[in-house]
């Protein structure tokens, strides 16, 4: 276990091989563990880092402040912290929000940016998040948890990984979720996308039942001439662990892209596990 303290506050992270450094955040529910499949194969040629955000994870838990503003802090001084000049991002629903935010307030930064399923604006979450409650989304049981019941779907193949994602999911306190649910639904990203000069590769699963891409559809529009959706037609909210192959590739390939869309590949559909395909 890796740790730094930021304002008298711990924060866990890991880090795996070694070159230009990539950032993996997490989202409103889970920790850094479920990066473990792509930071793998990311750090045969990257430095790939994970964190936990505070109130997630082993990072501190302590304070009252989780929203998305005070994790782009976070982010920014981790970042100073590690000395860690420039870095690109991969961001997961609440982690893609940090990422776009980040990259619009300090572009020189970050070189790419990933959101990964990513609410551009809270108001997609209303069917699932409503403020004042818990909704099914958040529920408190594995009954009626659509977060859990989703991440028990998954087949992972590390069992070590795979019991410490269940262990994070269900430990979040209701305190860190009733923060973070009035800052998601407070948050709106259209005009930060219209502004940002970071390119950015929004992916979304055709299957998602938390964030469709019906919303993010705009990306695709000349307003935000540097950002690129692709959606993975047979992919829930989950592609990295879904299709972790193919998630991994497109990201690899979005990376060292110079500027020309990217695309999945033909020659992914016959190499990876065929179960994603089915």
């Amino acid at each position: 276990m890796s740790a730094i303290h930021l304002d008298n506050r711990l924060v866990h992270y890991e880090v795996f091989g070694r070159g230009q450094p990539i950032i993996f955040l997490h989202s409103w529910i889970g920790s850094w563990r479920y990066w473990v499949p792509t930071m793998d194969l990311a750090s045969e040629r990257y430095r790939a880092y994970a964190l936990d955000f505070w109130g997630y994870g082993e990072s501190d838990r302590r304070g009252s402040l989780f929203t998305i503003s005070s994790y782009v802090d976070m982010l920014n001084c981790f970042m100073e912290q590690m000395g860690i000049p420039q870095a690109h991002l991969v961001g997961h629903g609440m982690g893609g929000m940090v990422a776009i935010r980040a990259a619009r307030e300090k572009p020189e930064r970050f070189t790419k940016v990933m959101a990964v399923c990513t609410p551009l604006y809270g108001g997609v979450l209303s069917g699932h998040v409503k403020p004042g409650t818990f909704s099914k989304l958040l529920g408190r049981s594995q009954s009626t948890n659509v977060w859990a019941k989703l991440i028990r779907s998954i087949p992972i193949a590390d069992p070590d990984v795979q019991k410490g994602l269940y262990e994070d999911t269900e430990s979040i306190s209701e305190t860190v979720l009733a923060s973070v649910q009035e800052s998601l639904l407070d948050t709106d990203l259209r005009s930060t996308l219209e502004a940002l000069t970071v390119p950015l590769l929004a992916v979304y699963g055709g299957k998602d039942m938390i964030v469709t891409d019906e919303h993010a559809r705009f990306l695709n529009d000349s307003s935000a001439h540097l950002s690129q959706m692709i959606t993975l037609p047979k992919a829930n909210h989950f592609p990295f662990l879904e299709q972790s192959n193919t998630f991994s590739r497109l990201l690899l390939d979005f990376l060292v892209s110079q500027g020309s869309p990217v695309e999945i590949k033909e020659e992914w559909r016959r190499r990876v596990n065929q179960r994603e395909y089915l």
